[in-house]
């Protein structure tokens, strides 16, 4: 059989940045306009600084509770109404959230763009909250719980983030107490969303095809008057920094979610960017040395992963899998080994080239669309970065050497402050967990 080289992909070229109109109100509230695609739609998103670490410890989950009850219409406009205009600019409304942001989002016609962003400021600054609805949201909220803790992913999650953060700070308290929803209705919402929730903190995102004038127009006319209200909230977290197991015993289950990890740098810091090119190579690709470990030639899991995530002031590093259970701490010991490997040994140029052409190439055609650009610019406004890094982006990406690499991991990633999280038949894994520490629960 004919054996053909393995071809030699060109590197990337450097990120094409395009033109943005940032514009800011009186009141504080900031707009930025993007043209983008060729397709006649715009995508519109108003982001809000208010998410689940603004709620007090004893309502966790009021913000989730608060962001269905925003799809109860409008103070003119009911939710069957709502729901209907948007139809008819060819869009529906759309809401996100996470610790720090919510996000109202929509893509509509290209000519529609200026109502859908009277349609959206209407539901940020007059919501509804019908008295009525409370009960069935308050179900909803049950029910989704209900959902939530028999998923073992999520109660991996849990764990990993409290033992992480500690319960005493909002990163780390991630399962509500249910008895707390008996307390939630329209007058909690509207307390909530009043109080966490102004011009100032307030950002409105326009990209695709559409006619800016007229949407400046619709931005100002909607917000002028908007009071600027609270600035937003800081807390910053101080996380673990030894080793620690958590367990959440899963008696007979089949298998281990594991979720390994550690603090690492944030986005403002310079070795962000050379620490996510060090964890496509150590984990999070599909070429990765831990995914071909611990999948292709143990078998041990189907599809690990790793990533970098984060919020203001802070990042973590983690692995996650869902292994066969009789062979938990082999794959915590695999995972290890491929960390401790690259702290020791720095990887080879060609290994380290084919990463970085995908780090930037994966970065690029997230760029490629208005939703992807607009994802970006909320990424640069929530870690208050400027152009600078998106347009320095893959030139950094192609400046890492292997040595770099291999400080990074051994700088950062020491198996030795590791928590670990896993959910799983404790009766099976607490044995194979010895080596590694005592697992609390």
């Amino acid at each position: 059989m004919t054996t053909h080289p393995r071809p030699t992909l060109a590197a990337p070229p450097p990120a094409r940045i395009l033109p943005r109109n940032n514009q800011r109100l009186a009141n504080g509230m900031r707009a930025t306009f993007v043209h983008a695609g060729a397709v006649p739609m715009a995508s519109v998103r108003l982001v809000l600084r208010t998410g689940s670490a603004d709620v007090p410890a004893n309502q966790k989950w009021l913000d989730r509770f608060t962001h269905e009850y925003l799809r109860e219409g409008t103070t003119s406009l009911d939710a069957s109404s709502f729901a209907d205009t948007l139809a008819g600019l060819g869009g529906r409304l759309t809401v996100d959230a996470d610790e720090h942001t919510t996000v109202l989002r929509t893509e509509v016609l290209a000519e529609r763009a200026p109502e859908a962003i009277r349609l959206l400021a209407d539901v940020a600054r007059h919501p509804h909250f019908p008295a009525s609805e409370a009960e069935r949201l308050r179900n909803d909220l049950r029910r989704n719980l209900d959902l939530a803790l028999a998923q073992p992913s999520y109660l991996t999650f849990a764990a990993f983030r409290g033992a992480l953060y500690g319960d005493t700070h909002p990163y780390g308290r991630v399962i509500p107490n249910p008895a707390a929803f008996d307390g939630f209705d329209a007058t909690a919402s509207r307390a909530f969303w009043e109080a966490e929730t102004g011009a100032q903190r307030a950002l409105l995102l326009v990209g695709g095809v559409f006619d800016e004038a007229a949407a400046m127009d619709a931005w100002r006319g909607a917000f002028e008057d908007w009071e600027s209200g609270p600035a937003a909230a800081s807390n910053p977290p101080t996380p673990a920094t030894t080793r620690s197991i958590r367990l959440v015993d899963r008696p007979g289950s089949e298998q281990s979610t594991m979720y390994l990890g550690r603090s690492v740098p944030e986005p403002t810091h310079p070795d962000y960017v050379p620490l996510e090119v060090t964890n496509s190579l150590l984990g999070g690709s599909f070429h990765s040395r831990i995914t071909m470990n611990i999948r292709e030639t143990n078998g041990y899991t189907y599809s690990p992963h790793a990533y970098i995530t984060s919020r203001p002031q802070d990042a973590y590093w983690i692995e996650v899998a869902d292994v066969t259970t009789n062979v938990t701490g082999p794959a915590i010991r695999e995972v290890f080994a491929e960390t401790e490997r690259l702290r020791a040994e720095a990887p080879d140029l060609e290994e380290l080239v084919g990463i970085q052409n995908y780090v930037a190439g994966s970065f690029m055609l997230r760029q490629a669309t208005p939703g992807g650009i607009l994802d970006h610019l909320e990424f640069l406004d929530l870690h208050g970065l400027d152009e600078a890094y998106t347009a320095s982006y893959v030139e950094r990406v192609r400046a890492v050497t292997p040595d770099e690499v291999r400080r990074l991991a051994e700088q950062y990633l020491g198996t030795d402050a590791m928590t670990i999280a896993i959910t799983g038949d404790r009766s099976v894994i607490d044995a194979q967990l010895a080596e590694y520490g005592t697992p609390s629960t």
